[in-house]
């Protein structure tokens, strides 16, 4: 009878340290990574390093060989950028540049006459959706409609809209923020 009551007794103890176990795993997989310097000041950054006259293109949250940190794409004059900025301390790691062969190449694109929203009206349109600066405004042509792809830089990330050209309706939105738990390009998960 003794036997019965410890091998109970044991299998109560291990359950109760799975159960244990699993809630403090998910809760650190539910808490916000509070350490990091976030996507704004990552771009301030790199904007210092390039020159403050840089065009911030897109900021990304990177983790590669177990280093986590924002990867900052810039356009300066015809240089394209890319600085890798540590997401916890600022510092950068990594700083290549090369030559903008196309960034004159506007002329085989024409804007239709039906496209009654400007550039600057689908930005704002943009930042009504969510605070934060205004990257990149560009008119495309998807789907045999055009749409402009507006990208803005908020605190928590990059943030790419779809807005169609004519009617002003957000077609799209895809957030790209620092406290997702997996990075799709990479399919890896963004905490330690």
């Amino acid at each position: 009878m003794k036997k019965n009551y410890t091998l109970g007794i044991m299998a109560a103890t291990v359950l109760l340290g799975v159960t244990v176990t699993g809630v403090s795993a998910n809760a650190v997989w539910a808490a916000k990574p509070t350490d990091l310097i976030g996507a704004t000041t990552a771009a301030n950054i790199a904007k210092k390093a390039v020159g403050n006259h840089a065009q911030v293109k897109d900021v990304e949250l990177e983790r590669e060989n177990g280093r986590t940190y924002y990867e900052v794409e810039l356009q300066q004059g015809n240089k394209d950028w890319d600085i890798d900025v540590d997401a916890y301390t600022g510092k950068t790691i990594r700083s290549h540049s090369e030559l903008n062969d196309d960034s004159n190449d506007n002329s085989s694109f024409n804007k239709p006459n039906h496209v009654t929203i400007t550039e600057k009206q689908a930005g704002q349109i943009a930042l009504k959706n969510v605070p934060g600066t205004l990257l990149s405004t560009k008119l495309d042509k998807e789907d045999g409609r055009f749409i402009y792809d507006v990208k803005v830089l908020t605190d928590e990330g990059t943030v790419e809209f779809e807005i169609h050209a004519t009617s002003g309706a957000v077609v799209d939105m895809d957030e790209d923020f620092d406290d997702d738990r997996y990075d799709d390009d990479h399919n890896e998960s963004l905490r330690p």
